[in-house]
């Protein structure tokens, strides 16, 4: 009997309150039905979509313990409250496979190896790879790091050191986990293996899947194939507001520091269906501020979050095509069509003084001269497209400087911001 088979049988025999199994039964039949209607789809399209396992894993320090997003736990309590959730994507149970702590005198080490069971048929073996995975990497983190403790010993004794001032170090191995994100599209989990008297060895990895096609999820698959500009135009705009915020003095020049991601970049994903990108102490600056990790918002169906998270996001074609509406509205001085383009409250800069719209209506009771006059429309007019690099303040219709008209994102999409004269 496998491990696994034997793992299921151990899990099925737990014994389960009557009224939960049949609400469980019916999520598992709602996630099959959904499953079914989904490969119908790839069928008729001719689309066969191999579902990846992520590669060769960098390092031999490597702790890996997973949970998944809709597990249904092997303890009664939490299998009660996850029963009335709805099921989402490739729903799991999760078992531990293997639990331990050991005190060996000269160091304590703690272990958990889960396994994991798809509830959907067909995942193209993902939760063999994975438990394969779970097991070897987190049997050989544990392994490695108790080879340490002992060489790290035997150094410290050989040096002088004594069995009482050995004690006091209290030495600790720990492999566990932390879920960052469970979502109707992703599960996002970090791994750490981790030992106490030296931080050289601790290691976080960080896991995204995709719960929908069932496969690891890359910066490209969420910000598109220009990740790379949008991840480092984000981390360095952070960069400069941590500068400024919390004095972080990152490192730069010769002393090394941010010189862009790659595809080796560690993330997570948040409950926001937003990427964090993770450096590792000492990586971008001083050891002391310990991990840094810059949020990077983004644009995409199953986010949580419509449309853009700031005016750097959008695209070249997006923000030329926003500012025709701009310049076709002004042109034909239509406050109708102008008003629609605007957020509210919308700031109108006079040059007696300014004032805020709060609605279309209050833009347009501010009056059709008034709003566009012969010097706006002039520099609306004459505003070329290299008048239009994002800042923070968004995008700026101007031939010089004033009059102008500035839109930028609010609330997700592009919206006139400011009038001024």
């Amino acid at each position: 009997m496998s491990r696994m088979e034997d793992a299921r049988k151990k899990y099925e025999g737990i014994p389960v309150p009557p009224e939960l199994s049949g609400r469980v039964q019916a999520a598992i039949a709602q996630s099959e039905e959904k499953r079914r209607s989904q490969e119908q789809r790839k069928r008729m399209a001719g689309i066969h979509r191999r579902n990846r396992i992520w590669g060769t894993c960098a390092g031999a320090a490597a702790a890996l313990v997973l949970i998944f997003t809709a597990a249904l736990n092997t303890n009664t309590a939490f299998a009660e409250m996850a029963a009335g959730l709805p099921v989402i994507g490739a729903a799991a149970r999760i078992l531990t496979f293997r639990s331990y702590d050991k005190d060996e005198g000269d160091w304590k080490i703690s272990v958990e190896i889960p396994s994991v069971e798809m509830i959907a048929e067909d995942t193209d073996g993902l939760d063999a790879a994975l438990n394969q995975e779970i097991y070897d990497l987190c049997s050989r983190y544990a392994d490695e790091a108790v080879e340490r403790a002992r060489e790290y010993k035997k150094a410290f004794m050989e040096t002088g050191g004594t069995e009482e001032e050995w004690e006091a170090h209290g030495i600790k191995i720990r492999v566990g986990y932390e879920i960052k994100a469970q979502t109707e599209e992703y599960l996002s989990f970090a791994v750490r293996g981790t030992e106490s008297w030296s931080t050289a060895y601790s290691e976080t990895r960080y896991y995204n899947i995709d719960l929908k096609d069932y496969k690891m999820v890359t910066l490209e698959d969420v910000l598109g194939q220009d990740y790379a500009r949008i991840a480092d135009d984000s981390i360095l705009r952070q960069m400069e507001e941590m500068k400024e915020r919390d004095g972080i003095a990152f490192w730069s020049g010769s002393e090394g520091g941010f010189t862009g991601i790659t595809d080796e970049t560690r993330f997570y994903m948040n409950e926001n269906g937003n990427p964090v990108i993770v450096f590792d102490k000492y990586e971008i600056a001083p050891g002391a501020y310990g991990e840094l990790e810059f949020e990077i918002g983004q644009t995409g169906e199953g986010t949580g979050k419509p449309g853009y998270a700031d005016n750097f996001l959008v695209p070249e074609d997006e923000v030329a095509a926003f500012a025709g509406k701009i310049k076709e509205a002004v042109a034909d001085r239509d406050m109708d069509a102008l008003s629609s383009l605007a957020s509210y409250p919308l700031y109108v800069g006079f040059k007696d003084g300014g004032v805020w719209a709060g609605s279309p209506e209050e833009l347009a009771a501010l009056g059709t001269d008034r709003i566009f006059t012969p010097e706006l429309s002039a520099a609306v007019e004459a505003a070329g497209g290299e008048t239009l690099s994002p800042s923070m303040a968004g995008f700026v219709l101007k031939k010089d400087g004033i009059p102008n008209i500035v839109f930028g994102v609010s609330d997700g999409a592009l919206a006139v911001k400011g009038i001024n004269y």
